[in-house]
């Protein structure tokens, strides 16, 4: 599930095209796992084959392989029989065939104009074409040049997507929400985190600093915690400090779990409004047998002179763990330094 940040040089051939609407009546049926593929022939081979494997692509969960988006093929001329959806991407070139059609339909002539200039290649309507709904379109000038900017672009394609997943779930999920409790983590710690009320917290942690929340079942935990930090910057160059850090947490409050550092990769991340570093890794008790995938970020509050570690971990034998994992970080992307 990694999700880098978008830089300037790849937004640039992105358009956003998202139009103010509320959200809160229909939304769309479906798993936000699943993609209904629009294309002109709505089956695999030639420069479909790009896109699939684009979308999906394989993340490793360390225990199995989970493919990130689930497809469903449509061709360009059933389109107008297609019922709403969580997730639809239109492939094509520009101006031709159905596809073609569809595309300016979606974006316009005058985003079509860029598309043929070679300015734009990315679109993305959102609440459209029925509320919750998101579009993404990717287009070119060629086939040639298709293929070359869906292969140069991929991870900007399913960050734009996973993006609208948390944001949508996230939405959702609030829809009931423990305010209470998030006024007293705010008067008492000095942070905010909206809490659905499918969520409980736990604040027995002794002496360590921090809360947890959790949601059974399956298992997805939201662990925060605090350290003090002098440094004038947080890179993945402090890892040894920032492992050290999450593994004295979790050993005392996850029924002693640990880490193991050939499992664990850094990146630098977006975490709601903030930059963070980001440490994705592979959890297990050391006194049991059982484990699962942890995405945790630090962000560095500069005021303070502290790191905070906002830690997202599921438990779900037997589930895909992508799919309780956005879930665990749609809800965490919600905290807020106060």
């Amino acid at each position: 599930m990694r999700s880098g940040p978008f830089t300037a040089a790849l937004m640039a051939c992105v358009l956003l095209l998202v139009p103010s609407c509320n959200r809160s009546g229909f939304v769309p049926p479906g798993s936000y796992s699943n993609i209904v593929l629009v294309t002109e022939s709505g089956e695999p081979g030639g420069m479909n084959d790009v896109i699939i494997r684009t979308l999906q692509h394989p993340v490793d969960y360390y225990s199995k392989l989970e493919i990130q988006f689930k497809i469903r093929l449509v061709s360009a001329q059933e389109f107008d029989r297609e019922p709403p959806t969580k997730n639809m991407v239109i492939y094509g070139v520009a101006r031709q065939g159905r596809t073609g059609q569809l595309i300016e339909n979606f974006i316009g002539t005058n985003s079509v104009r860029k598309v043929l200039e070679g300015k734009n290649n990315i679109f993305k309507r959102m609440d459209y074409p029925v509320k919750g709904q998101l579009t993404v379109i990717v287009t070119a000038s060629s086939p040639a040049r298709l293929r070359k900017m869906t292969e140069e672009n991929g991870q900007l394609i399913r960050d734009i997507i996973e993006k609208a997943n948390r944001e949508r779930l996230r939405e959702n999920l609030l829809l009931r929400e423990e305010y209470e409790t998030a006024e007293d983590l705010k008067a008492q710690y000095g942070f905010t985190i909206r809490i659905p009320d499918a969520y409980k917290l736990n604040r027995d942690w002794g002496d360590l600093p921090g809360v947890e929340i959790m949601r059974d079942y399956p298992h997805r935990g939201i662990t925060i915690s605090w350290h003090s930090w002098d440094k004038k910057s947080l890179t993945p160059a402090d890892s040894t400090a920032l492992y050290d850090f999450r593994a004295k947490i979790v050993y005392k409050i996850h029924d002693k779990e640990v880490m193991r550092p050939e499992l664990v990769s850094w990146s630098l991340d977006e975490f709601g409004p903030y930059s963070a570093v980001r440490m994705d890794g592979y959890w297990e008790s050391s006194v049991e047998m059982f484990g699962g995938p942890f995405i945790c970020f630090f962000i560095h509050d500069r005021v303070r002179h502290k790191i905070w570690m906002v830690d997202c971990l599921v438990y779900a034998p037997g589930f895909d763990k992508h799919i309780l994992l956005r879930e665990a970080v749609a809800v965490a992307e919600s905290f807020r330094v106060n």
